[in-house]
């Protein structure tokens, strides 16, 4: 059977302890990563964006409406058949 003595799980318990450590020091040594930056400017700039968009659809549309004639009909009968 695959059994290790007590002596060789002890190795690797201390060998799996130290990795946790190194590893652990890696961290606490790295600079944090600034994407909560980045991500809140593009939102930001998104969210511009789409308002930008907006006004110049509801201006546009004003334009269109001052520039050209709608006419309404009356009655359906006067929208199915045609001017005369």
């Amino acid at each position: 059977m695959n059994r290790l003595t007590q002596e060789e799980r002890r190795r690797v318990f201390l060998a799996q302890q130290k990795a946790r450590e190194v590893m652990l020091a890696r961290l606490a040594a790295a600079p944090a990563p600034r994407t909560v930056g980045a991500h809140s400017d593009r939102a930001g700039l998104r969210r511009l964006l789409k308002t930008a968009m907006i006004v110049t659809l509801l201006g546009g549309g004003l334009l269109a409406y001052q520039a050209l004639e709608f006419h309404l009909p009356a009655s359906l009968v006067e929208a199915l058949f045609p001017r005369l």
